[in-house]
């Protein structure tokens, strides 16, 4: 999961895909799944809804963790 928050993060940040993909291990690029392809799209709608569902992702594991 961390490699979708990174790339995610990331892109939020200022840093294109390509970089932010770039500093991924190699096997880390398949784990990013189609957030990729969301991100590269030509429409704003599906890229913020991609950049949100990963923004989603991090705040429910920051509240597994908060809860344990």
């Amino acid at each position: 999961m961390w490699e979708r928050s990174f790339v995610g993060v990331s892109v939020l940040l200022g840093a294109s895909v390509d970089d932010a993909l770039a500093q991924l291990p190699d096997e880390g690029r398949s784990r990013v799944g189609d957030l990729e392809a969301k991100l590269r799209d030509g429409r704003r709608p599906v890229r913020a809804a991609g950049l949100a569902l990963v923004a989603q992702e991090i705040a429910i594991a920051i509240g597994e963790i908060t809860l344990r």
